[in-house]
């Protein structure tokens, strides 16, 4: 059995970078400012990844299970009293909308804060929406000429890192969206997200034999291209409705 460590891992700390730098790259300054007050000592890059940074700390056990969400193939997601992503990620916001009148701390703001940071990376990770049965791709060992180890690792970082993605290259895909499509995107519904992230699941798992060709590589970066950048879309949208000082919420 793997360790529940292994299950908290998405994107790398390179893409959960990129989310959260491309989410700044759609915020004023003011909403920005506000952003990395309540970050305090930490970049927005750091707090993008500060929920797998604290992984090897025991007092934040309670979390493993918050990074991602397992649902059978076919299947609808049926709310529990078990946290998970879809759930701590929606109750965060929901706190955060009122926290100017609820009497929270900073300290509380800041935590919910890094929460949301990291887990819109996570829920646009396709296997981190994925199936128990191998622990989102975890227990997959792919065999490939480009990339190694297990698929939910080669989603993760492997394929981002071959393809040389970086933040030019997703600001150079939203070039290509219209205003009306990055509208769309940014409307804030955990759920409907989840579900977007999940429909790419058959093409994830498009492979024969375990083997990872080129042509593989080449048909899903786009997908993860998209992800990333449609991750930090909505992680703006998120920061911008809570902590622009033109909004009264």
């Amino acid at each position: 059995m793997l360790p529940a460590t292994n299950r908290c891992l998405a994107w790398g700390k390179t893409g959960h970078s990129l989310v959260a730098e491309i989410a700044f790259n759609f915020l004023d300054e003011p909403t920005q400012k506000i952003v990395k007050q309540y970050l305090g000592n930490l970049s927005i890059e750091e707090a993008a990844n500060w929920m797998d940074t604290e992984k090897s700390n025991s007092y934040y056990n309670y979390m493993r299970k918050w990074h991602y969400l397992d649902i059978d193939k076919g299947e609808e997601y049926v709310p529990s009293s078990e946290r998970n992503i879809l759930s701590v990620l929606h109750s965060s916001i929901v706190e955060l909308r009122g926290y100017k009148n609820s009497g929270m701390s900073k300290k509380e703001v800041r935590y919910r804060l890094l929460l949301i940071f990291h887990l819109v990376g996570d829920l646009h990770q396709p296997l981190h929406t994925g199936y128990a049965i191998d622990k989102g791709g975890n227990t997959i060992e792919i065999k490939s000429d480009y990339v190694s180890g297990n698929l939910h690792s080669i989603w993760d970082t492997q394929i981002l890192e071959y393809k040389k993605i970086n933040l030019d290259t997703c600001l150079n895909y939203c070039k290509s969206m219209s205003s009306g499509d990055i509208a769309e995107i940014k409307k804030i519904n955990e759920l409907k997200w989840m579900y977007q992230s999940r429909s790419y699941l058959d093409k994830v798992y498009g492979f024969e034999n375990n083997y990872m060709d080129k042509a593989y590589i080449d048909n899903n970066i786009s997908i993860i291209k998209k992800q990333l950048v449609v991750g930090g879309l909505r992680l703006a949208s998120i920061l911008d409705e809570i902590f622009n000082p033109a909004n009264k919420i």
